[in-house]
């Protein structure tokens, strides 16, 4: 909800330290194990809020800085009542500190105040549907700080809506599926760079790409990946599911196929690994389908590592007097890569390093 500032040169570690969930890959329902977690958020002093599942339970669970146990702060069951969740895949919070949970199952967001014991649903909630009213299997949502306007990927109607209140929606984006560019193939992440008029970014997952959308217009521009070309090459993306984007216009993908992130510099042709091997597995270095990317305050990597029931934390190392005399440029003269950092940090240097997270975080 805040600019982020770091240091001149920015280091991304590539051994991840395991802050909520099991480093082993196993899954289980108490206060220090998750199941396939889904979405997640950090909030005061880089506390982590997370949302797993076991069958029919539910439960967001707040992390604190340095312990692996879960405090928790929603427990509910499966259903369509208020005080019930039926598919959470993101947590959302406004400048009030309220929460928000998309409930994908239900076609739904709901707004949960601080120690509530019920929601209130502030969009959908009209069954599944494509008329204005209605949401199909929801993916992601990103609140306006200033006006509260809750913009949403309504991914199986292949469109972007953006809910004005409780009973008012309005189509921004999507003429049917495919992948022209006016259309999208289950769009499934979305950014709104709130800074520059409202241009929006999709994570338009099926065709593999990311589509740039200036407010208002009728068609998209791809800025990342090849449509409809799915690629584990760094000019490629294979089912990319969210996104963010730092003061700079980079954009940070979550490469859900490829087990990686990568960020795309702006007008890059292609983007740079800074998370994950590209190879699935439960080593610190290693993802296993990531689903969501947050940072916290200090600019390190929060990443949801959803096959791996696990919320991985890539650290943010500063040593501008390390990386000066070993880089190697890359894309533009604004980016580094570490060329010899003895294989356990990646290095990128950004012309101003403030990064800035999405109104969902």
């Amino acid at each position: 909800m805040s600019a982020q500032s770091n240091c001149s040169t920015t280091v991304w570690a590539v051994n991840a330290t395991t802050i909520a969930g099991s480093p082993t890959g196993s899954s289980g329902f108490n206060s220090t194990l998750l199941y396939y977690p889904t979405g997640i958020l950090v909030g005061t002093n880089d506390s982590i809020y997370v949302i797993d599942y076991k069958s029919s339970r539910y439960r967001m669970q707040l992390f604190y800085p340095g312990s692996q146990l879960g405090t928790i702060i929603i427990n509910t069951t499966s259903g369509t009542a208020l005080n019930q969740f039926s598919g959470i895949t993101i947590l959302n919070m406004d400048m009030s500190g309220n929460i928000y949970a998309l409930d994908q199952g239900n076609n739904r967001v709901t707004m949960w105040a601080s120690g509530a014991s019920t929601g209130i649903v502030v969009a959908g909630g009209n069954g599944s549907g494509n008329s204005l009213s209605q949401l199909n299997t929801p993916w992601d949502f990103f609140i306006e700080p200033n006006t509260s306007y809750i913009w949403i990927a309504d991914s199986n109607n292949h469109r972007i809506v953006k809910w004005i209140n409780t009973s008012t929606a309005i189509l921004i984006a999507g003429n049917g599926t495919g992948s022209q560019a006016n259309q999208f193939n289950f769009p499934d992440g979305l950014f709104i760079d709130t800074s520059d008029s409202n241009t929006f970014y999709v994570a338009d997952c099926y065709n593999h790409r990311i589509q740039k959308w200036l407010y208002g217009a009728s068609s998209g521009t791809t800025v990342a990946g090849q449509s409809g070309v799915s690629g584990s090459a760094l000019n490629q993306l294979y089912y990319p599911y969210t996104l963010t984007m730092d003061m700079n216009k980079s954009l940070y993908i979550a490469d859900y196929s490829n087990h990686r992130i990568v960020v795309w510099l702006l007008g890059a042709t292609s983007g740079i690994l800074i998370a994950g091997t590209g190879t699935h597995g439960v080593l610190p270095s290693q993802l296993y389908n990531p689903l969501y990317i947050r940072f916290d305050s200090t600019g390190a990597l929060i990443v949801d590592d959803y096959y791996n029931s696990r919320v991985q934390r890539f650290p943010v190392i500063c040593s501008p007097n390390t990386i000066s005399s070993s880089t190697t440029s890359v894309l533009t003269n604004s980016t580094s890569i570490a060329a010899t950092l003895q294989n356990t940090t990646m290095a990128i240097s950004l012309t101003t390093n403030s990064l800035t997270t999405s109104a969902s975080e």
